[in-house]
């Protein structure tokens, strides 16, 4: 499918692609661009698709970004440090980042809390976290999930 440096119609079939990889869900410029890698495109045919993509509206990283984090934090009960962690490293930037986080209101992520450490407590057969070894391994799970120490052991108390 790759053709020739400069050939538009290599950038008119890329561009379709791009445009329906977009279009099926929402994507960042980097997830974009390693996909047009995948596709074998230039750097030069890589700039000019993800520019027009952008100009089309297709590529929005701070929309990205939002939809991002409500899905990660409401639907999979991540934490805040999880997330930051994943947006870095689809190398966002600054504003996209914190435009995503300041997205989920502070109740939606104590829920998303509150519900990952009951899930894991019916998972572990358990009714509270009373005892220290279950406390500690509720913990250490949700730690595991991006949330910190405070934010825990303000839940569990």
């Amino acid at each position: 499918m790759a053709t020739k440096l400069g050939n538009d119609n290599n950038i008119s079939d890329l561009l379709g692609r791009a445009r329906r990889y977009c279009a099926g869900a929402e994507q960042c410029e980097d997830t974009v661009r390693q996909k047009l890698v995948v596709w074998k495109a230039t750097p030069e045919e890589s700039d000019a698709v993800v520019a027009a993509l952008m100009n089309e509206g297709y590529i929005d990283d701070e929309r990205y970004a939002r939809a991002y984090c409500e899905s990660k934090i409401k639907n999979h009960q991540w934490g805040r440090q999880k997330v930051l962690y994943h947006l870095r490293l689809k190398h966002l930037s600054r504003t996209a980042v914190d435009s995503g986080m300041a997205s989920v209101s502070e109740d939606d992520y104590r829920e998303a809390l509150h519900t990952a450490a009951e899930k894991k407590l019916d998972e572990m057969r358990v009714e509270s976290a009373d005892d220290p070894e279950v406390r500690q391994k509720l913990t250490a799970f949700l730690i595991s999930r991006g949330f910190t120490i405070s934010e825990i052991n303000q839940t569990l108390n």
